[in-house]
Order: C-alpha cells, then sequence, then structure tokens
C-alpha cells in the first residue's frame, strides 16, 4: 500500500514537472499558463493526451513532437523526473504513514509541494532570463502569508509572531525601495526581486536553512562558473535549487538520523 502511493506521488510530481515547463515558456511571454491548450512550438499544432503523459510521451514519441517531428529539449524529460524525485523524496524525508495520516500533515506537505512548484518556475525563468518573474513572487507571497497563518495557529508564541512581523515589514521595505528605483531607472531591478526571493525561502525554511541554502549556492556558482568567462549569473537558480535540496536533507536528518 505505501509502495502504491509514493509511486503515485511520483506521478503527480511528474505532471506538476511538465506544469513547470508550460509555465518557465509562457510566464515570460505573458501567456496564460491555465486555459490555453498545450501547443508544440515549432509547428505550433495542438498536442493531445498522449503527447502530454509526462516523462512516458517523451520516450514513446523518442523525444520528437508528432506532429512536425521536431527535436524535444531533453530538459522537459528531466525536470519531470527531477520534479517526481523532489515530491517523493519530500514525502519520505516527512516519514509519512498513509495509514494513520492526519490533516495537519497532510495541509503542510501541500503548502510546500506549492512551494518547491514556484521555486522550479522561478529557477526555471531565471537560468533562461536572468530575471525574478514578478507574477510568480506574488504567488510567492500570497502563499506565504497562508503558510504564516498556519503556522501561527497551530504554533502560538511570540518569537514566532515576531519573527514573521519583521519579515513582512522587510517585504514590504524591499518594495516600496524596488517601486521607487524602477520609476527612476525603468527597468527590473534583479538584487531586489533576488532579496525576496531570499525572504520567501526564510518564511518556509527557516533562517538556519536559509543560511545553508546561501553556503551551497555559492559552492554551486563556483563549481558551475569555473571555465567560464565572466557574466551575469543565475543566482535565483542556485538559490532556489539549493533550497530544495537542504529542506528535503534537514527533513531526513531530523525524521530519520535524530528521531
Amino acid at each position: 500500500m505505501e509502495i502504491f502511493i509514493y509511486t503515485i506521488i511520483f506521478i503527480i510530481g511528474a505532471f506538476f514537472g511538465s506544469f513547470c515547463t508550460l509555465a518557465v515558456y509562457r510566464i515570460p511571454l505573458g501567456e496564460n499558463i491555465v486555459y490555453k491548450h498545450s501547443f508544440c512550438p515549432n509547428c505550433k499544432a495542438k498536442l493531445t493526451f498522449k503527447d502530454l503523459i509526462p516523462i512516458v510521451s517523451y520516450i514513446a514519441l523518442r523525444g520528437k513532437c508528432s506532429h512536425c517531428g521536431e527535436k524535444i529539449r531533453i530538459r522537459y524529460l528531466l525536470l519531470e523526473i527531477l520534479s517526481g524525485l523532489v515530491f517523493l523524496l519530500f514525502a519520505l524525508s516527512l516519514k509519512m504513514n498513509f495509514l494513520s495520516i492526519d490533516l495537519n500533515t497532510i495541509i503542510y506537505f501541500s503548502l510546500f509541494i506549492l512551494y518547491f512548484v514556484s521555486l522550479f518556475i522561478i529557477a526555471g525563468i531565471d537560468k533562461e532570463k536572468i530575471q525574478v518573474q514578478k507574477s510568480v513572487l506574488v504567488f510567492g507571497m500570497v502563499l506565504s502569508c497562508i503558510y504564516m497563518i498556519y503556522v501561527c495557529i497551530g504554533k502560538l508564541d511570540v518569537q514566532t509572531i515576531y519573527t514573521y512581523i519583521i519579515y513582512l515589514v522587510s517585504i514590504i521595505l524591499i518594495l516600496i525601495i524596488d517601486i521607487i528605483f524602477m520609476k527612476k531607472k525603468n527597468y527590473e531591478n534583479y538584487t531586489m526581486q533576488v532579496l525576496l526571493l531570499s525572504i520567501y525561502m526564510m518564511i518556509f525554511s527557516g533562517s538556519f536553512n536559509f543560511y545553508l541554502t546561501v553556503v551551497l549556492a555559492l559552492i554551486g556558482i563556483l563549481v558551475g562558473n569555473l571555465n567560464k568567462e565572466k557574466e551575469k549569473m543565475p543566482i535565483a537558480f542556485y538559490l532556489c535549487i539549493s533550497n530544495i535540496i537542504v529542506i528535503i536533507a534537514y527533513n531526513f536528518l531530523c525524521n530519520w538520523v535524530i528521531r
């Protein structure tokens, strides 16, 4: 029973990975990510259900569009597999027992899954465009508020509430500065976007895990740019991937090793 449910979680994760590839392509173009039918970027043909089954479709079609034969980038397959693995590993890291699961665990799991999905989208866009999409950040801020309310309801202590108030004030101040800066300079401020992303991460992962995230991201940046000329680095990309790794590793440590 447990194996079957974990398999379902992997499949759901793969479907979310497929959605993330769509979102990464469409959001920078200002296209709808919900209602607009999926299509081939090359021939613009509408994709059918058999074209959209994560992992299976790519393998069955041998990595080519079923309409025009154009080669599909392998990153789509890799992201679907990676997303499925992240969902699976996160569920395993929480040591979820599906025979005695409670509402609190379901809510916690669901909020973090949405959090991971937003990080995947931010990372994908930043890797391509070197920018943190504001619409995704807005979704993140809304999700952060829901998560803070959830935590405060379950853990009513002054320190937690005080910490969240600091985060909210910081977000407001950064937004004000960003708006003023944008009006004067008339372009997106990448530094402000990364700062907002950092607060978003601290809300979900805590300050300690965020510090670990920064360290891991710096290592990733150094290793990933050893043989490259100086250029704009996708800092948000490294932060997002590092944060997902740190959260899952921390959960495994707490729930499987320490306990």
